[in-house]
């Protein structure tokens, strides 16, 4: 999505308008980011049961090979609950073998951007990606993030 074409999504609706954080000028950034602004009112149920979280991880499978750098630029401009929909993109998709590494890393990264009103650790209670095929380093990063003992200790909460 160009530039002129988010500015002219923005014009539908007042909401977006408001609602609306990006600073990014990428137009796989302004693509996703223009989803997640339509659908962020959405009732939760909806992305819970993995409808706009497939959707999210579509438009990041059609993206650049970087866009997990450019999310990362731009998000600290989202708000929290944006940047909630994002993070329970990354954990919660049918898409669940996609780039799990790199999901589950911006995952993480995403506990060191401050928002008073997302809740990263609730969201983990929702997840649904295969977690078998991330990197040990990565496991032994989420495990001590939320409070495992050991990864071992995840994995037995996450496949029990």
């Amino acid at each position: 999505m160009t530039g002129e074409e988010f500015e002219k999504f923005l014009a539908r609706k007042e909401i977006y308008v408001q609602n609306s954080r990006t600073q990014s000028s990428d137009e796989d950034v302004l693509q996703l980011y223009s989803y997640i602004l339509e659908h962020e009112n959405r009732d939760s149920d909806w992305w819970s049961e993995c409808h706009g979280t497939d959707d999210v991880i579509r438009i990041i499978q059609n993206s650049g090979e970087d866009i997990f750098e450019k999310i990362k630029e731009d998000i600290p401009n989202w708000s929290g609950f944006q940047t909630e929909l994002l993070a329970l993109s990354l954990i919660s998709s049918y898409e669940d073998d996609y780039k799990v590494n790199e999901r589950m890393k911006l995952y993480l990264e995403l506990f060191d951007i401050q928002k008073h009103d997302c809740d990263l650790y609730l969201i983990f209670d929702q997840l649904h990606i295969n977690l078998k095929l991330a990197d040990r380093e990565v496991l032994e990063r989420l495990a001590k993030k939320l409070s495992f003992s050991s990864v071992e200790d995840l994995m037995q909460f996450v496949y029990p």
